[in-house]
């Protein structure tokens, strides 16, 4: 039932302010002080928080994809009887993980080949008689997986690095070796000095409680053999970490696993903020940061000072300045209603911040409000750009299951394209150049494939792996798999990227595969796993072999007997028992 009588919120603060404003300014005031204190705190609270979460999204973003080319070393070495065959393959893994300084691989006999960044060579060692040797292999193999080392120093990088290593087995499943991978601590000290100094808060991350991984005092030069301890480092403040003067009540109760502490040094009240990890290795990561603070700022204490005397003007003035009040406190409902009917017509971009209040309720519905409009805005920007940055279709799955991708068990058309000589090229147009082409012809690759209903999964390096059949349902997966291949050869054949020749070798294969969104919480990427994701792999490869650019196996050529195939003959192909037929284009050679 609707209201007979609407009274203008004018009115009502008119008289109410008369009444109350002489006992709510001094309780106002009171209050304002510590509301102060308590914002000031919370805001360092957020601060430190979104920086330790930032930090370790940091790390991950940094190391994850060392583990994540690990894993794909493995699967597609199989053989350590000629290690120089490597040199090529390897180098080009050096390019795929900038914080990678140097990988080796060590057979299970002793025999070493190392490449590292900074030379671009292979050197060929036998480590067999050192002392270490035989425990670092009886570690690795009964570890039977990848896993990142204690932080060592190298002498050949001169330089104190985290190691991460993967057994290696040969087509029979036993072991014959081990690929390892170095980062230097000092990029991870590099990362955190020059991401968020800025910010005005030191962070650092811990090894182990007692020892520095990554510190912006850890410099190019710094000594560690191999790691500092926090004594060492020289930061006094650090140094106080475990003995804190004080476990602060006051920050803020939160669904994380964020510690506090307080320390003061020379009256100056300093707060940590710290979370441990357990993912970089056998021992703890404490990734956290301090802050250099006053519980009352200079500028904010004179802002206090500041009201009491407008307060007291206000006690004077109470009866005469009611009407005014009245008015004003109606001008941000009225600012609030029109906004609100912004957002509702959707026109987010012409809504500016709603001012803060003294009114306490105001305040807190501008607050609320701003922050929703930020969040609409957010999402917004999540839905305009995350097909830039995962398949159009995954991308419409996502948004229509909530951000859930149910693992598929299907069968799919499985198609990968690499690039000619692509090691040969890099050295020779450079960083900058070969970037260039790479997004050139990227783009002009994706756009053939989504044309035919395929979903680029994975850019490897030079590489491209392509499904047809999932997650999207497709019954023309294999057909549509070999006229996208067709159309991308006719483009590079007729085309130049960035003013440069290209040539591809491309390989289809079809068979049973598991898809799904794998990786670290927080962080997944979509992708397909199977013999058939291997096979496919295998066969672009085999293209070097027949001099062909386009090889298709049996059971893709099966399915589309009328799609200009021609077989090339029978081939053992290495991770597979039996011959394989092959099928190439009529028109290729």
């Amino acid at each position: 039932m609707a209201v007979r009588y609407r009274i203008p919120i004018t009115g009502v603060t008119v008289f109410a302010t008369s009444g109350l404003l002489v006992l709510t300014v001094g309780v106002v005031l009171i209050l304002g002080f510590g509301q102060a204190a308590k914002t000031t705190r919370d805001l360092w609270t957020e601060q430190s928080e979104g920086l330790i979460d930032s930090m370790q999204r940091g790390l991950r973003d940094q190391l994850q994809p060392v583990r994540e080319q690990a894993l794909w070393v493995a699967e597609d070495i199989h053989d350590l009887s000629s290690m120089e065959e490597l040199d090529a393959y390897m180098l080009g893994a050096l390019a795929a993980t900038p914080q990678v300084a140097g990988i080796a691989v060590i057979a299970e006999d002793g025999r070493s080949r190392r490449w590292g960044r900074q030379a671009r060579e292979a050197i060929s060692e036998n480590w067999s008689d050192r002392n270490w040797f035989d425990d670092y292999i009886e570690l690795v193999e009964s570890a039977g997986r990848a896993g990142w080392r204690e932080p060592i120093f190298t002498d050949t990088f001169e330089t104190s690095t985290l190691l991460h290593d993967t057994p290696l087995y040969d087509a029979s499943g036993s072991f014959i070796g081990i690929f390892a991978q170095i980062v230097p601590l000092q990029e991870l000290s590099n990362f955190i000095a020059t991401r968020y100094t800025d910010t005005g808060i030191t962070p650092f991350v811990l090894y182990d409680r007692d020892f520095v991984l990554a510190h912006p005092l850890i410099t190019e030069g710094s000594q560690q053999k191999p790691l500092s301890s926090i004594v060492e480092l020289g930061d006094v403040i650090l140094e106080r970490i475990w003995t804190p003067d004080e476990e602060p009540g006051f920050i803020r109760e939160s669904t994380t696993d964020i510690q506090g502490r307080g320390v003061i040094l020379d009256d100056t009240y300093y707060l940590f903020l710290y979370r441990n990890v357990e993912t970089y290795g056998p021992s703890d990561w404490t990734v956290g940061a301090y802050l250099n603070t006053d519980l009352l700022p200079d500028e904010q204490t004179a802002g206090i000072i500041r009201a009491a005397w407008a307060g007291l003007v206000v006690l004077v003035l109470a009866v005469f300045a009611s009407v005014y009040v009245g008015r004003r406190v109606s001008i941000p409902i009225q600012t609030f209603v029109a906004s609100a009917g912004r957002v509702e017509t959707g026109d987010l971009d012409s809504i500016e911040p709603l001012g803060t209040s003294h009114i306490r309720e105001l305040d807190d519905a501008s607050d609320a409000f701003n922050h929703m409009v930020s969040g609409l805005r957010e999402r917004r920007l999540v839905l305009d750009t995350l097909g830039r940055f995962v398949p159009e279709k995954i991308a419409g799955s996502l948004l229509a299951s909530g951000g859930e991708l149910e693992v598929q068990q299907t069968e799919a058309t499985i198609l990968f394209c690499d690039i000619e000589a692509f090691t040969r090229m890099t050295e020779s147009l450079g960083p900058v150049k070969i970037v260039a082409v790479l997004n050139a012809y990227f783009s002009a690759m994706v756009d053939i494939l989504e044309r035919h209903d395929g979903v680029v999964t994975q850019f490897q390096g030079d590489a491209i792996l392509a499904t047809f059949n999932v997650p999207i349902p497709d019954p023309d997966h294999a057909r549509q798999a070999i006229e996208a291949a067709r159309e991308m050869l006719a483009c590079v054949a007729s085309r130049k990227f960035e003013g440069e020749e290209v040539r591809i070798r491309i390989g289809i294969n079809t068979g049973p595969v598991v898809a799904g969104a794998i990786g670290a919480e927080g962080r997944l990427n979509y992708t397909v796993h199977g013999d058939a994701v291997n096979l496919a792999a295998r066969l672009e490869s085999s293209n070097k072999d027949y001099g062909t650019r386009l090889l298709v196996s049996a059971q893709t050529a099966a399915l589309v007997p009328d799609c200009g195939l021609r077989p090339i003959g029978e081939t053992r192909v290495r991770g597979q028992s039996s011959t394989i037929e092959l099928f190439t284009l009529s028109g290729d050679n």
